[in-house]
């Protein structure tokens, strides 16, 4: 049985004041055209490399120091490689790292080129008050199902979206709750890697920054697929 139903796109936007683009879309959607969706809005300017920046979730064991040296070799690595970064998206661990880093050396102009950051994950991982306020956002929503889809007083543990990135993919599976599963972004990388077309060539590596169960996903398909990766694991004493 058929429980969901498919429907225009009708979230989607540009947040104030970061200018983060978001959009929501169906989960379905082949890859090979969200890339090339994305490709368009870049100017047709294709990236050589993906930098898959993935890990720990919630909390980290690293100093303040070393947190930032990482993100500003990352960052660093994106501009002169012309690299697009990938995270999970959410306002958290390192997603929200490479946010802020992105965000400190936008205001700095440290880099000439624009870093293009997206944040891939599921409209039911988002909370209620993120899914209002990118319902109201955007034009093409109907006002009059701009209301909350659970109770007021109802508790939520879940997360925002990070808002400094360049783009927000929230992947609709018709789920409030849905798991955020690695299958889009491993699917993304591979849609941009076998766009050879006028000899273009993308190579991927996924930097992996301490991480947990959830980052086990991740390395399997990274592994299947022989993709190079950049394992980050701190210890303080």
């Amino acid at each position: 049985m058929k429980y969901s139903v498919e429907v225009p796109i009708n979230v989607f936007g540009i947040l104030k004041p970061t200018g983060c683009k978001f959009l929501r879309i169906d989960n379905r959607l082949p890859m090979e055209d969200l890339y090339q969706f994305i490709v368009e809005d870049c100017d047709r300017q294709k990236p050589a490399l993906i930098l898959s920046v993935y890990g720990g979730a919630k909390y980290f064991t690293t100093t303040e120091r070393l947190e930032k040296e990482i993100i500003r070799g990352v960052i660093h690595a994106a501009t002169m490689a012309n690299a697009w970064i990938l995270t999970a998206g959410i306002d958290n661990g390192i997603s929200k790292l490479v946010g802020e880093g992105i965000s400190h050396y936008r205001l700095l102009q440290e880099y000439p080129l624009t870093v293009k950051c997206i944040g891939m994950t599921t409209w039911g991982t988002i909370n209620e008050d993120t899914r209002l306020e990118l319902k109201s956002s955007s034009s093409r929503f109907p006002t009059s199902l701009c209301q909350r889809q659970i109770p007021d007083d109802a508790q939520e543990y879940k997360e925002t979206i990070e808002r400094n990135h360049t783009h927000c993919i929230l992947f609709d599976g018709g789920k409030l709750n849905e798991y955020l599963s690695d299958a889009h972004r491993d699917k993304f990388v591979i849609a941009a890697c076998k766009d050879t077309h006028n000899d273009h060539i993308c190579f991927p590596v996924t930097i992996m920054v301490e991480g947990g169960l959830g980052s086990l996903e991740v390395l399997e398909n990274d592994l299947k697929a022989k993709r190079p990766i950049v394992l980050i694991q701190v210890r303080i004493k």
